[in-house]
């Protein structure tokens, strides 16, 4: 008889094989039973540790056949479909790479999934072992001791209502032979502009013409004797063809009286911009002497291109001005350069190396891992036609000025805001067991961390002249101190009448250029006085200092459509989002109680209830939706003009007072298998994986205090902030074939804007994925084929082309709330076919 067991709380990566020899095994019982006991009775117990294990055990896992039936296609595709399994708040994971830090290799994440013996997420109290703050889920993504596959990925989407698609390409290498590993990626990435004539959204206001015109101030006539030379009244008259190179008589206008050349202005505006992208990754891991290294190179370009509207211009030629042939003032309306559109562009380019190691020296066991990246990022904006500079030159009669002809870029108003980075990161982590407990080993946890960060930016106009220019340098260094002081265990001496019982202690300090010493500790006790529950508690405290990307990221300038609830009209300002090196530090305080039951005693059912309270003061913020009462709040953050209309709109991260909040959540997690056993032939037949999850939300409290002096304001009532949130996910496969649905719902909310009071429907929104291994169930076994290791998917993005629906109080839709507009693309569909070789 041979039996194998996995050791279970406490006892993780144990192990145990016990070997018996029986009547029918005498002959491979070996040496002779010790002296009183027979062949019979001869038993030999081996524990050892599971490979790649980490030091804190699993509180889920997930074996190969249950990776093989979500049909992912690389190991951050398979995190992304197990987020209910790992996290319900959905909150990125600590890594680690066979039960060691991942550090800063990010390569892991492009690796096939099926690649991974196993995934475990390990039990909360496994973030203070690691050196992560309490409360931080951490997976531990076991690979295979040998693998290999060379494969490529081609898909294409498509929006089901139509004008958009989009295609990609990608070629990935991955090895694994013992500890020795490397992986190799490269992607490309395209997608066509979304244009607003694909989808049926009233036009802007305004005259749009391809050629121009010139009319009478008072829109009768423009000139008796232009009337006279054409035979008929002129209202209007085109810019005649001559006018582009010398100043047009008369007689051209007479040729051209009452010809227009209006355009629909929809057709040089995308609601989606096109891109492209292109990646390559690059990462090798070996043993060096005692520790294991892991070194990586990553390359990315990343582009869009979009349109914003026909620049169309305004302005008054008086009689007498040489390029007026008329004898009264004149109205000139035109186009900046025939059907040339706004344009807004965005670029990025990236660099990047880590390199990470892991191993022990005596009694220590620890981690280094350090970075380098650079960037570079271009944003190009064109808002309109500098109006003011045209009528400066009118009114001037600057000769070498045509009103009519070609005009410089210089009379655009238009932003290009070139950046460049460089950050450098180091961290350091080190464990030591300090003694051994009755209940389990005492660990003494120091991480160590310490970045630069380096930003160049400089802004210029249309014509290339400096606007501004700016230089900044930070660095940054932190420290976290951690003890895991195990109290009790079950079936332990002592207090194991308790069952398990672990605290967790940290206290962490952080320093960054110009800016005083900040403080945090923790406390999180994490108990589990039956097998079936786990309880645990948590309480930090911190002083939180803005990060490098909040301080110093690059600006961006884009057009934001939105509703000015002050004026009840849609606007389009220009959208400031980015760095913002203004930002002070906060203090923030939480506290998080959790409940986990397994009623079966398995994993098979899992049901978690959770409570969090937040408290931040000074902290940082997102800026919120400009409503009255944010303006009111920041009125240094909104530009509007002589009419009221907003221009400009600084969106940047913010400062606030204190922001309040608590919730509670609830859910369940179902996993279970269907089928399986023998089919004729005496084959095995993998049964069905079954997994089901619902998470429920309900916010309890969520109030905002901007500025001291300023109105508390109550999300829930009057923020627009749904109270209740239910996400889940059904998923249904095995090897070979897998169905997964997944989709999110929340309650309608309250924000009052103004005197109005508007109500949103957030959308039921569902997502479908399916996927098909060809060879698996239609080819012949042995032979050879296109359908060999191919694998089919397909992915169906808002299912029920959903949207966020919103209502004044009488039930009307304001102005730029229709499906398409706040939803322009809709369901899309995704068609990848993936090939091994």
């Amino acid at each position: 008889m041979v039996s194998l067991w996995a050791a279970g709380a406490g006892q993780a990566g144990a192990q145990t094989v016990l070997y018996s020899a029986g009547p029918d095994s005498a002959a491979e019982a070996g040496p002779p039973a010790p002296s009183g006991r027979g062949a019979a009775d001869a038993e030999i117990v081996v524990t050892g540790a599971r490979r790649g294990e980490a030091k804190v055990a699993a509180e889920t896992e997930f074996g190969e056949e249950e990776i093989a039936a979500r049909g992912a296609d690389s190991v951050q595709d398979l995190l992304t479909r197990l987020a209910p399994f790992v996290d319900a708040g959905g909150e990125e994971p600590v890594i680690l790479i066979n039960g060691k830090p991942a550090g800063f290799d990010r390569s892991i994440l492009s690796y096939p999934a099926e690649a991974l013996d196993r995934l475990a997420v390990l039990k909360p109290e496994a973030a203070a072992q690691y050196g992560e703050p309490p409360g931080k889920r951490v997976v531990n993504l076991v690979l295979k001791k040998n693998f290999s596959m060379l494969n490529a990925d081609a898909g294409t989407d498509f929006a089901t209502a139509g004008g958009q698609y989009g295609s990609t390409l990608s070629v990935r290498r991955t090895a694994i032979s013992g500890d020795v590993r490397w992986n190799a990626q490269a992607r490309l990435g395209a997608s066509n502009a979304l244009r607003k004539t694909a989808r049926n959204i009233p036009p802007q206001d305004g005259v749009f013409d391809s050629v121009g015109f010139v009319s009478a101030l008072d829109g009768g006539e423009i000139d008796p004797a232009l009337s006279l030379a054409a035979g008929r009244p002129v209202t209007v008259a085109a810019i005649p063809p001559g006018a582009l190179t010398g100043m047009p008589g008369l007689g051209d206008f007479a040729a051209t009286a009452g010809a227009l050349y209006p355009v629909d202005p929809d057709r040089f505006e995308t609601l989606q911009s096109s891109r492209r992208n292109a990646a390559l990754g690059v990462g090798v891991t070996r043993p060096l002497g005692n520790f294991s290294a892991a070194l990586n190179f990553s390359a990315s370009r990343n582009s869009n291109e979009g349109e914003r509207g026909l620049p169309m211009a305004s302005v008054i030629i008086p009689a007498g001005h040489p390029a007026s042939p008329f004898a009264n003032d004149v109205m000139l309306t035109r186009p900046f350069a025939g059907e040339r559109a706004l344009r807004t562009d965005n670029a990025s380019t990236s660099l990047g190396a880590s390199l990470s190691l892991t191993g022990n020296i005596g009694d220590w066991q620890g981690s280094f891992a350090a970075s380098y990246s650079r960037n570079w990022a271009d944003n190009f904006l064109e808002s309109g036609v500098d109006v003011t500079r045209v009528r400066q030159l009118i009114a001037t009669r600057d000769p070498a000025f045509n009103p009519y002809g070609v005009w410089d870029d210089g009379l655009m108003i238009a932003v290009r805001s070139r950046t460049k980075g460089e950050n450098m990161s180091a961290r350091l982590n080190v464990r030591k067991t300090i003694v051994n407990l009755p209940a389990g080993p005492l660990t003494w946890n120091l991480t160590a961390n310490t970045g630069r960060n380096s930003t160049q930016s400089r802004q210029s106009d249309a014509s290339g002249a400096l606007i501004a220019s700016t230089r900044v340098t930070r660095s940054q260094s932190s420290g976290q101190m951690s003890v895991s002081v195990p109290v009790s265990r079950a079936g332990g001496a002592g207090l194991g009448w308790m069952g398990d019982l672990t605290l967790d202690l940290s206290a962490s300090a952080q320093v960054m250029t110009n800016s005083r010493l900040q403080r945090g500790f923790g406390g999180n006790v994490s108990w589990s006085p039956w097998p079936i529950i786990q309880l645990r508690a948590a309480i930090d405290y911190s002083d939180n200092a803005p990060s490098f990307d909040q301080l110093d990221a690059p600006i961006v300038t884009t057009i934001n459509r939105i509703f000015d609830y002050a004026r009840q009209e849609i606007a389009e300002p220009v959208w400031i989002t980015g760095g913002n090196p203004d930002l002070k530090r906060g203090r923030r305080q939480r506290l998080t109680l959790a409940a986990m039951v397994r009623p079966l005693g398995s994993e098979v059912l899992t049901l978690h209830l959770g409570y969090r309270q937040l408290v931040a003061k000074g902290g940082l913020a997102v800026f919120p939706e400009l409503t009255p009462t944010i303006e009111a709040a920041f009125p240094e953050r909104v530009t509007r003009d002589a009419a009221g209309r907003l221009v400009v709109v600084d969106a940047r991260a913010i400062n606030i007072a204190r922001d309040t909040s608590a919730d509670l959540s609830t859910g369940f997690a179902l996993r279970t298998t269907v089928g399986g056993g023998k089919v004729p032939g005496g084959a095995a037949r993998e049964p069905l994986q079954v997994n089901l999850s619902v998470d429920h939300n309900m916010q309890l409290k969520s109030e905002l205090l901007t500025r001291p002096g300023i109105p508390v304001i109550d999300q829930l009532r009057a923020g627009g902030q749904s109270r209740h949130s239910l996400s889940f996910q059904a998923s249904i496969g095995r090897r070979g074939f897998g169905v997964n649905l997944d989709g999110s719902w929340s309650s309608a909310g309250r924000l009052r804007g103004g005197d109005e009071v508007f109500t949103f429907r957030p959308p039921l929104r569902i997502n479908l994925s399916a996927f098909i291994e060809s060879d698996r169930l239609f080819a012949v076994p042995g032979r050879k084929g296109p359908l060999k290791n191919l694998r089919l998917s397909v992915d169906v993005n808002d299912l029920l082309r959903s949207y966020r629906r919103v209502t004044r109080e009488d039930g009307t839709v304001p102005a730029g709330y229709s499906r398409n507009e706040i939803e322009p693309l809709g369901r899309v569909v995704r068609l990848t076919v993936r090939k091994k070789f």
